[in-house]
């Protein structure tokens, strides 16, 4: 079940949708979707006006919630969408109209074969053992199947990797819908990798004359318009991320995480905090415990690093970060917002985002909104 909170109160938003929370919850992603649309909107502004944005949805749109987010996509006009798995797949198709396209891009395996074709999943292939998958299948079921051509030129990872293979097999019996192929540099502006990997797609494209090809995903977006062809693929974009330090902040913070007060702590100088007690207050000290630790994303080898914010005060981290909670530094903050039951910010929007928070942990922002776990529960605004 979507939860779905409406607020047009700027400067109380947070409160306002966080006095809703349900006391068994100890910790809240507020994913914003109309930010999401508005960093949508900013990638089309970005491309030329033939080339179409789609929107990577994998691994549950990044942590953000797949459902919520391809369906305010598909309002602001995205049809094509892009998932790893065919269980993803499923989980789109069940919410989005057939005229949107999900694509599989880990293609199909032996014995998925009508499961793709009756829910009208589009395989990405990427080699010739899916190739020949999919073409007996459309034979067997006597239909022109749509598929997407993988070409590898230079991820090494997935992708067609043999020159020599014959893709007029692909093109007479499939709906070829358009070449792809994945850069492995975009986030370095001056990489070489960038154009050989370009001339090598330019090259193998002149195979497919009238086919459409597809890139680029973000970084490759903003490496400029001669990586865009017909179709781009943003997937950390529209979340937010651009990880490249000259793009920092160009797009909208979609998510913001919040966890819950579970015990307010006065220290003495001397006692320790934590396994391993590798903190040892220095001197009297106030400490909040909050419900969030690894078992929710935040991984141990964070511990020392990053903030919260209760009462705009910044309260530092200390101490090992454990299964289920983090210990914070709140000397600084006054007692009247020391509340039992309470919310820490662990982000404070533009000026503490989880693209900068990454960034300080020499991370990427994407694995760490990857990681939220059931209990962190999702909601979803438009504000």
């Amino acid at each position: 079940m979507i939860e779905k909170v409406m607020t047009n109160d700027s400067a109380s938003k947070f409160d306002t949708i966080l006095k809703k929370v349900d006391p068994t919850v100890l910790a809240v992603a507020i994913v914003n979707l109309k930010n999401l649309a508005q960093n949508y909107r900013s990638i089309q502004n970005e491309v030329s006006a033939c080339t179409e944005v789609a929107a990577v949805v994998k691994a549950d749109a990044y942590g953000f919630g797949a459902t919520a987010v391809a369906n305010k996509l598909h309002q602001e006009g995205c049809r094509k969408f892009f998932v790893a798995t065919i269980e993803e797949g499923l989980q789109l198709r069940a919410v989005l109209p057939l005229e949107c396209e999900i694509f599989v891009l880990s293609g199909l395996f032996a014995g998925t074969e009508n499961i793709l074709s009756n829910s009208n999943l589009i395989p990405v292939i990427n080699c010739e053992e899916q190739a020949f998958l999919w073409i007996n299948h459309a034979k067997a079921i006597n239909k022109r199947l749509k598929a997407v051509i993988h070409i590898d030129t230079g991820m090494s990872r997935n992708g067609f990797h043999n020159k020599e293979f014959d893709y007029n097999k692909l093109l007479t019996n499939l709906d070829i819908r358009f070449i792809m192929s994945h850069l492995a540099c975009a986030d370095s502006i001056t990489s070489s990798m960038n154009d050989k990997q370009l001339q090598r797609f330019l090259h193998i494209s002149n195979q497919f004359p009238g086919i459409a090809k597809c890139f680029s995903a973000t970084n490759g977006i903003f490496l400029g318009h001669e990586y865009q062809f017909d179709i781009v693929r943003p997937g950390k974009a529209l979340y937010g991320f651009s990880i490249r330090p000259d793009k920092l902040g160009s797009l909208l913070p979609v998510m913001d995480i919040f966890a819950r007060i579970v015990q307010v702590n006065h220290l003495q100088k001397g006692d320790t905090i934590g396994y391993g007690s590798t903190f040892t207050a220095p001197n009297d000290m106030t400490t909040v415990t909050i419900g969030m630790g690894y078992a929710d994303g935040f991984m141990r080898k964070f511990s020392g690093f990053g903030h919260g914010f209760l009462g705009g005060k910044k309260m530092p981290m200390i101490g090992r970060i454990s299964m289920d909670y983090i210990v914070l530094d709140a000397s600084d903050v006054e007692p009247e917002f020391l509340t039992y039951g309470g919310w820490v910010a662990l982000t404070n929007s533009t000026d503490y985002t989880l693209e900068r928070w990454a960034l300080l942990l020499d991370t990427l922002p994407h694995e760490i909104a990857c990681r939220f776990g059931s209990r962190v529960k999702r909601i979803y605004v438009e504000m």
